[in-house]
């Protein structure tokens, strides 16, 4: 279970640092797009934005998905260790061998 954890913290802490770069990368193009003179320059500047949004939320949605999936995982070995608790274990006597050294 730890395992899981750990893995799990790491591939978030990898995808969120992944939707940060985005963050900063949409705050330089929009900072970049009020500063060019033409319209042309600002077109390209929105749709630079509009893409590199569209790319953060895919990252956001596999973020929360990979979450979803952690917990699942996590759930499930909850479940199994459950299961492994509440096991009978007995004994049972099925054959009998005999044998003499001479």
């Amino acid at each position: 279970m730890g395992k899981t954890r750990w893995l799990g913290g790491r591939a978030k802490a990898w995808m969120e640092r992944e939707i940060k770069v985005f963050d900063r990368q949409i705050k330089e193009v929009r900072k970049a797009a009020l500063a060019v003179p033409t319209l042309e320059e600002k077109l390209a500047g929105q749709k630079q934005i509009k893409a590199l949004e569209s790319e953060r939320g895919k990252r956001r949605r596999a973020l929360f998905d990979a979450q979803d999936e952690i917990e699942q995982r996590r759930d499930q070995l909850i479940v199994e260790i459950e299961g492994k608790l509440h096991q009978k274990v007995s004994s049972e006597q099925l054959f009998a061998i005999r044998w003499q050294v001479r």
